[in-house]
């Protein structure tokens, strides 16, 4: 996940002239010098499919596809992640609901309690009590998502994972490895509910190595019996599994 250095709020004027508007004067919230919300004051942060890329002719949500994200707390921490709920029960107009570009480039973005109240500020966010938890199936189409590319081409798709990619692991059992990795690929209906949690002292990061140029080495979680499943280097969790 992409946690950002710096966040800060910028004032920029769009020309809305091809709508009949003329110019605009805006907010921009920008994380590490990207801009990630064009017009944050003209978003609706009530909305259940929130747009952070609005129409740079108009600023009217839904003029223009994409640019949706869901916001969602994980334990500490604000996660703002691709929309997969809007994106699944729409499927035949899942484009209306994709992620915005930019993360499709640095991933879905995490903040601390601290540094969302910076971006808070910069954008008239909600607060970090008012935010949803994130869903178990959520979480684990996070990790779907953040998955090599070449692996996985579709993030909605688990079931196409590329698992003759995977050369081995650098865990003590890659069959074992593999077998956990593919249940966290499988019908997420066979969790239910999860714990954020902090792998235990003394166990490390188990990487799967890929035979691909792009990407050769992948972390999926930690060494442990129950593996804790990786989304960051400070934010794992543990799905729990259906008796």
């Amino acid at each position: 996940m992409w946690t950002p250095a710096n966040i800060e709020s910028r004032s920029a004027v769009l020309d809305l002239s091809s709508s009949g508007q003329g110019n605009c004067a805006v907010r921009q919230v920008v994380c590490d010098d990207v801009i990630v919300c064009n017009a944050s004051d003209h978003i609706d942060w009530s909305a259940r499919s929130v747009q952070f890329e609005l129409c740079d002719a108009c600023l009217y949500a839904g003029c223009s596809s994409g640019g949706r994200v869901a916001i969602r707390r994980g334990d500490d921490h604000v996660l703002i992640i691709p929309d997969f709920a809007a994106m699944c029960q729409r499927q035949c107009d899942a484009m209306e609901y994709a992620p915005p570009r930019w993360m499709m480039k640095r991933g879905s973005l995490s903040f601390s309690r601290a540094s969302w109240e910076v971006f808070r500020s910069a954008g008239g966010a909600p607060s970090f009590e008012s935010i949803a938890p994130a869903l178990t199936v959520e979480l684990l189409q996070l990790y779907h998502f953040q998955a090599p590319r070449e692996f996985l081409h579709d993030y909605l798709s688990p079931s196409l994972a590329q698992w003759e990619l995977i050369l081995s692991t650098s865990g003590h059992d890659s069959g074992n490895d593999l077998m956990h990795l593919r249940r966290l690929f499988s019908d997420a209906s066979a969790f239910e509910g999860h714990e954020f949690c902090t792998p235990q002292a003394g166990s490390y990061t188990v990487s799967a190595f890929l035979d691909l140029v792009s990407v050769s080495e992948w972390p999926i979680f930690s060494s442990e019996a129950d593996p804790a499943v990786r989304l960051s280097d400070d934010i794992y969790f543990r799905p729990k599994l259906r008796d």
